[in-house]
């Protein structure tokens, strides 16, 4: 039983943190919303650098720089569609994250069991801190978001954490999983919730599991490319935020809704690169 816990340690304890943090906190604060960006972006770039790395193993036939190429129009086109329609695009990255958590978290599960686990993760916030993702998701969007998408977030989530647990091999271990997430939603809220779930799950997971498929550290890498995204998030900010009155939650609130968008036009590009990479290495 140890052995199979083992590997969720991080998560489980950052939760545990993360419920101790909701006793003493009144409403979320924009110094929460600012740490669990932070947090999330420290996470979530070395795993999403590596992708240089899985390019570079995968195609050394000439092909590497159309993947590049590739690569960096899916971003751009992300966030070109971020600015015309924000709504509908993030409908769709949701769709495709829910996809892409389970796939990666469970890469050797069934399909069902990759899907639902993907889904509960999105889903359950809608049903667990239905307000906390109205004002997340209204941040992200500069607008209001349909009441009906946060229900349908819930219900498809209450029903993916079952599905999930009764299609699990170990269902003591995903039930426990999902249980501890939905508790920290509940408590600390959606943002703090993910951030456990991404930056102490979802992201160790992916880099060791990518690192022992192709035995390379990319360290190197990983720092310079980290790096010039924290620097393109640091001036979307700046320019966003002149010409207006500057506090901590303008610059909070700015600094999260950035964070996400460059994290979600790094991710789908990511996302279709690692379909391709599994079909290759499998």
């Amino acid at each position: 039983m140890l052995s199979a816990v083992k590997p969720y340690g991080g998560f489980l304890l950052g939760s545990a943190i993360a419920l101790c943090i909701a006793t003493g906190m009144v409403e979320q604060s924009s110094l929460l919303i600012l740490s669990c960006s932070a947090l999330i972006l420290l996470a979530g770039l070395p795993h999403g650098a590596y992708d240089w790395v899985i390019m570079r193993a995968c195609y050394q036939d000439g092909r590497l720089a159309a993947v590049i190429l590739g690569y960096l129009a899916l971003a751009l086109s992300v966030l070109g569609l971020w600015w015309i329609a924000p709504q509908a695009l993030l409908i769709a990255f949701l769709t495709y994250s829910a996809f892409h958590f389970g796939d990666s978290d469970f890469p050797n599960a069934s399909r069902l069991h990759q899907v639902s686990w993907g889904m509960a993760i999105i889903g359950l916030p809608g049903l667990l801190a239905a307000a906390d993702v109205e004002a997340l998701f209204s941040l992200l969007t500069q607008g209001s978001t349909a009441p009906m998408l946060i229900d349908l977030l819930g219900v498809l989530g209450s029903l993916a954490a079952v599905v999930h647990v009764a299609a699990a091999p170990r269902r003591w271990l995903s039930l426990a999983l999902l249980t501890v997430y939905g508790a920290v939603c509940w408590a600390s809220g959606a943002l703090l919730a993910f951030a456990c779930y991404f930056a102490l799950l979802h992201s160790p997971v992916h880099l060791a599991r990518w690192r022992n498929t192709f035995n390379q550290q990319g360290s190197k890498i990983i720092l310079a490319l980290s790096f010039a995204v924290i620097a393109a998030i640091a001036g979307a900010v700046w320019i966003s935020s002149s010409g207006i009155a500057l506090t901590v939650e303008t610059i909070n609130q700015a600094t999260f809704r950035y964070t996400f968008i460059a994290l979600a036009a790094l991710t789908v590009p990511h996302m279709v690169l690692l379909s391709i990479a599994n079909a290759r290495v499998q």
